[in-house]
């Protein structure tokens, strides 16, 4: 199953994203990738045997230069992973009814925008020709099974993306948590030192 994490209202959903996951594939990656940048080219068979493509990127969101992340929040022992005092986050006052939360993940915030679409011939008739017209191109080229599971195909991609070159706020947070111990006695360094 892929590492980003999805809420659906029943499992049905649920298996039809992991189906769309798995048979996603990924016939190009970029060549060069700039920090924050996704380039990517995804297709798949639609209705009335014609291929959808889609142009875009998907970038990380900033406010004044500042990358976004989402944060989930839970209270100790409700999850089964450890997280990180929220306390340990904030330099300034954390409100009362926020203290002694723990932050479990964190996400950047990574909107898809899609430049141009097309409506092409049948994926057997278009797929090489596509291949052929990016092939030169820093640009990932993606096959998705369904031209409605679009966006899990530029999610593995991501996905994939991130294992080669994790997320350097991700990546502390993890760290942090695997040393639950360190941050829950009260005692040596908090995490401030891992996170900036």
């Amino acid at each position: 199953m892929p590492q980003f994490k999805l809420r659906a209202k029943d499992q049905k959903v649920i298996d039809a994203i992991q189906e769309a996951y798995e048979k996603s594939e990924i016939i190009q990656r970029q060549k060069s990738i700039t920090y924050g940048r996704w380039d990517f080219v995804v297709f798949a068979e639609a209705a009335k045997n014609e291929t959808i493509l889609r142009e875009g990127y998907a970038e990380h969101a900033v406010i004044q230069r500042a990358p976004l992340y989402i944060a989930s929040l839970a209270q100790p022992g409700l999850t089964d992973l450890n997280g990180v005092p929220i306390e340990e986050f904030i330099t300034e006052d954390v409100p009362e009814e926020y203290q002694g939360l723990e932050i479990i993940q964190v996400d950047p915030v990574r909107p898809l925008t899609i430049q141009e679409k097309k409506n092409l011939p049948a994926v057997a008739d278009s797929r090489d020709k596509i291949c052929r017209e990016y092939e030169d191109q820093n640009i990932a080229v993606i096959q998705a099974p369904r031209e409605k599971d679009w966006m899990i195909g530029v999610m593995k991609y991501i996905n994939e993306c991130d294992s080669a070159f994790p997320d350097p706020v991700q990546a502390s947070l993890s760290q942090a948590r695997n040393q639950g111990s360190l941050f829950s006695s009260g005692g040596g360094r908090g995490s401030t030192d891992y996170m900036n």
